[in-house]
């Protein structure tokens, strides 16, 4: 089957013939684990700014046409973003924490404009980095990761 895309800002079109999109394939891609709502409440309260917010939303909007079936990729992508998240939440907190505490770093007069654009990524890396060692310990964040990367395997030119 001959699945399409369009490149939403440069009109360019993208096209991947495979045989393993099939019926089947369109379905599983079709099936959301969080429902549209859910995932829009998600973004609304996630505290980044409206732009922001707005191209999490055009993304998630993102579609291909698989054939004469119409799959929303963008969404579910977003799906699965969300997943990780719930399934392991020390890779999402290290990151956080990282996060939080690289801006209090830069918060911080005269100390912050000399240290801040250097220790908040460093902090953000090493929060990222701790919680992924604590859910890598039983290999499943791994696993997940590459399952769901295989999941793509079709629409690979």
């Amino acid at each position: 089957m001959i699945a399409v895309g369009v490149n939403q800002e440069t009109g360019e079109t993208y096209k991947v013939d495979s045989d393993e999109i099939d019926r089947e394939y369109i379905e599983s891609m079709s099936t959301f684990r969080k429902a549209d709502t859910d995932i829009k409440k998600q973004i609304d309260n996630l505290d980044i700014s409206a732009d922001a917010k707005s191209l999490l939303y055009a993304f998630s909007s993102a579609t291909i046409k698989a054939g004469e079936y119409i799959v929303k990729i963008g969404r579910k992508i977003i799906d699965y973003v969300c997943r990780i998240l719930d399934e392991f939440p020390n890779t999402s907190f290290g990151m956080v924490f990282g996060a939080i505490a690289g801006f209090l770093v830069s918060s911080i007069p005269l100390l912050g404009v000399v240290l801040g654009p250097l220790v908040a990524p460093i902090l953000m890396a090493f929060g990222l980095f701790g919680g992924l060692m604590e859910d890598l310990k039983d290999k499943a964040l791994a696993r997940k990761i590459s399952e769901i990367n295989g999941k793509f395997t079709p629409l690979r030119a």
